[in-house]
């Protein structure tokens, strides 16, 4: 009977110290299970935040790449519009040299400022005291350098020594305004004759003393006596 008790309490402790191993092992696992659930979500952590930092840098990058090329391309804007506004203010000065009469030049017989062709608007005779007006056969100037020559008309021709009307040449004088320059021959001469130049907008230009309305263009005049004959030129 005492053996058979011994045996009992035997199986017992036996069992109670499997019971106690078996938890010990369980609290083990469960203490590195949950050490392994800390380790993943703080390396999950640490990669998020990673990933934040390398989006973050990535946006700055971005953003100052972004600014240098609007930086660069609002330069590259304003270089073409000030080279545009710088040509079209050439463009303008040169027209304007172009189109401007040079009065000094044609006084001493250069015409460089009105060399190109010029043909007449309208020629204006005084008959009986009134102005007829022919613009049914027009007559141009050939202009050079050096020479202005009316072709299909009276064989005229003006230059640095003067007015040449079928081959008689006289020196011109000349008289100058702000608006106009006016040759007149110089002495006598059985048909008397005069040029004058009037810029675009003078005040200035008459027909038999009669004030006429500015002109867009320049203009060219030519006058002659005898039937009081007024010619007038515009350049083609």
């Amino acid at each position: 009977m005492k053996k058979k008790v011994l045996i009992t309490a035997g199986i017992l402790s036996t069992l109670l110290l499997a019971g106690c191993s078996n938890q010990n092992t369980s609290s083990r696992n469960h203490d590195s299970k949950k050490s392994s659930v800390v380790s993943t979500k703080k390396n999950s952590n640490q990669s998020s935040q990673s990933k934040k930092n390398t989006e973050e840098m990535d946006n700055a990058q971005s953003s100052s790449s972004s600014s240098a090329n609007k930086s660069q391309s609002s330069s590259s804007v304003k270089q073409t519009n000030n080279k545009s506004e710088k040509e079209t203010k050439n463009t303008a000065k040169s027209n304007n040299s172009d189109n401007k009469m040079n009065f000094d030049q044609i006084e001493q017989g250069n015409y460089s400022s009105l060399a190109g062709t010029w043909k007449s608007t309208k020629i204006v005779v005084r008959d009986g005291g009134e102005d007829k007006v022919n613009t049914e056969n027009p007559i141009t100037l050939a202009v050079t350098s050096d020479t202005i020559q009316m072709m299909g008309g009276d064989k005229v021709v003006v230059n640095k020594d003067g007015l040449n009307y079928n081959d008689d040449l006289h020196p011109l004088n000349f008289q100058k305004t702000q608006n106009s320059l006016t040759g007149a021959l110089d002495g006598d001469a059985p048909i008397n004759w005069s040029v004058s130049f009037y810029p675009a907008g003078s005040t200035d230009f008459t027909i038999n003393g009669e004030k006429q309305a500015p002109s867009s263009k320049n203009l060219i005049v030519f006058w002659r006596s005898g039937m009081s004959t007024t010619m007038v030129f515009e350049k083609e």
